[in-house]
């Protein structure tokens, strides 16, 4: 069995082409894009909720104004885990059935409960947001809104403001895993693991039948999947051992979600114009949520209360050459507004494109010619013509995997027998993955030998990564072996 990983291809136009394509074509007024980044989505998100969305079109503004405890490293491969909110990786303890401590060393079978003892930074805050807002008597000033009201957005709210993130804004939203009405996709594995948290979603149901169409405050419910044991410290307890999990606090999944946000959205006037968390995003992220128009255009701004982060001060090996280095230590963001425009059609995504409407565009297969050709080597470079418009192209590889598989319970070539085995890797032999990807996929991929992708811990190269049945080493490289 073979597989390949796809290629992505994009293309940038730096800070050169702005005069250049400002001879054809004026699409944006100098006065509104100074430091803003133009880019475009395929297809409107269903929903801008953390603890729903799951997709990557959804992802590419909620990891904006959310953050979850963790992140990956910007330029480290493998890729490596480090704090985004958390003041340092969260501590994992082993427990007996009867609470009793146990070595790190325990086989998995041995352990009753695993701990996540997690430190968040002081100092955070949330987006102003009418959610926050109080009169000076210290009541919310819009918790309790009129139902002979209409609202339309957020504007109808002349008053917002803020506070500090705490402990109890990630159990709130573990919480809101569990609930029922949220519609958690992860919320059937989560229940495998985190204690507690499938007996937590039945509770809810409960509470929920008994008081229909009122606002449900999950910090009155306990649970023994977390503890808030302060301000910034709390605990996650889990079932057993599951090592994915700490991968799983990088995710929007475990991002921050005020009680005071979604007792305001909650409130039955502001549904019917969807003013809630599926469309009103409110985290602690560099960006917020400006302009929603997810049928048009959706702007991210600079968020005024973020704390800074500092870019990267190490990457990989050649990351300095390449120049993804040269703002080391500087605080971020950069940039101080997004535009995202929707546009269905790679077409005229593309062309927009090359008149300056999109500072970035991936590569169509009907576009590729047009923008890319393959040197000697084979490595993807630019064609004359987008070189003289100074765009430049940055490859990257996606983990993503592609394969042919076997039936093994077909028999002809299924089946543990050595004609089945041996079968199968004639066949592995005989189809050429790099043939396949230089004439289908036009040279964007690379022939797998294992079902780790680069960039994935465990990933070899070379050598020591090569599948010696389907290849064999000569000098510099791994050759096709031939069944003859």
């Amino acid at each position: 069995m073979k597989q390949s990983w796809k290629v992505k291809c994009g293309i940038i136009a730096c800070c050169l082409c702005s005069s250049v394509m400002a001879q054809w074509n004026h699409p944006h007024p100098v006065s509104t894009s100074a430091n803003t980044r133009y880019s475009s989505f395929a297809g409107p998100p269903k929903t801008l909720d953390p603890a729903k969305a799951y997709s990557s079109n959804e992802l590419q503004f909620i990891a904006q104004i959310y953050e979850p405890l963790l992140q990956y490293h910007y330029l480290k491969r493998p890729y490596v885990l480090e704090p985004l909110t958390a003041s340092k990786m969260p501590a994992v303890s082993f427990y007996d059935a009867q609470w009793q401590p146990l070595p790190s060393t325990t086989p998995p079978d041995a352990v009753a409960y695993s701990v996540y003892d997690i430190h968040i930074q002081s100092g955070i805050r949330f987006q102003a947001s009418p959610a926050f807002a109080k009169d000076a008597s210290g009541a919310f000033r819009y918790h309790d809104l009129p139902y002979n009201q209409t609202y339309y957005d957020l504007t109808a709210f002349a008053h917002e403001d803020t506070r500090e993130l705490t402990a109890e804004d990630y159990a709130y939203e573990v919480k809101r895993i569990a609930a029922p009405w949220v519609h958690s996709p992860i919320y059937g594995l989560m229940s495998e693991h985190i204690l507690g948290l499938s007996e937590l979603s039945q509770q809810l149901a409960t509470a929920r039948d008994q008081s229909p169409g009122t606002w449900l405050d999950l910090r009155q419910i306990d649970f023994p999947g977390v503890k808030v044991l302060s301000p910034t410290h709390f605990q996650i307890v889990l079932k057993g051992v599951y090592p994915q999990f700490m991968y799983w606090l990088a995710m929007p999944f475990f991002a921050p979600i005020a009680w005071e946000v979604d007792a305001f959205y909650q409130q039955p006037v502001l549904q019917p114009h969807n003013i809630n968390l599926d469309w009103y995003p409110v985290g602690t992220g560099p960006y917020q949520l400006i302009e929603n128009n997810p049928n048009q255009r959706m702007v991210l701004s600079r968020n005024p209360l973020f704390r800074g982060e500092a870019y990267p001060t190490d990457g990989e090996q050649g990351d300095q050459s390449a120049g993804y280095l040269a703002d080391a230590g500087k605080a971020m963001p950069f940039i101080d507004r997004v535009e995202f425009h929707l546009e269905k059609e790679s077409i005229p995504r593309w062309n927009k494109f090359l008149q300056g409407y999109y500072d970035y565009s991936g590569i169509s297969a009907d576009s590729f010619d047009q923008a890319v050709q393959l040197d000697a080597d084979g490595v993807p470079v630019l064609t004359p013509a987008m070189k003289q418009q100074h765009i430049r192209l940055q490859t990257t590889v996606s983990p993503s995997v592609y394969y042919l598989g076997f039936n093994m319970l077909d028999p002809v070539v299924g089946g543990d027998s050595d004609r089945a085995r041996y079968l199968r890797q004639a066949i592995a032999m005989t189809i050429d993955y790099e043939e396949y990807i230089a004439i289908f996929m036009n040279g964007r991929g690379i022939a797998a030998n294992s079902p780790i992708p680069p960039g994935i811990a465990g990933f070899h190269s070379g050598k020591q990564g090569m599948n010696s049945t389907v290849y064999r080493w000569d000098g510099q490289q791994a050759v096709r072996r031939s069944l003859s």
